[in-house]
């Protein structure tokens, strides 16, 4: 999610029900442009990035 979506949603009390329409609104967004990346990206997303210790 973009700094400007969350510095919104952290201006938003969380008695609002605003608050959460707004939180699922950028999930949604989110999951929208992840899907739209290509094969190749997704994949270097999902990779691990562990890095393995070296052998004493």
């Amino acid at each position: 999610m973009s700094e400007e979506f969350l510095d919104e949603l952290h201006k938003i009390s969380h008695d609002d029900d605003w608050r959460y329409k707004l939180l699922m609104q950028g999930v949604k967004q989110t999951l929208a442009t992840r899907k739209s990346e290509s094969a190749f990206k997704r994949y270097l997303r999902r990779k691990s990035k562990h890095i393995t210790a070296v052998w004493k």
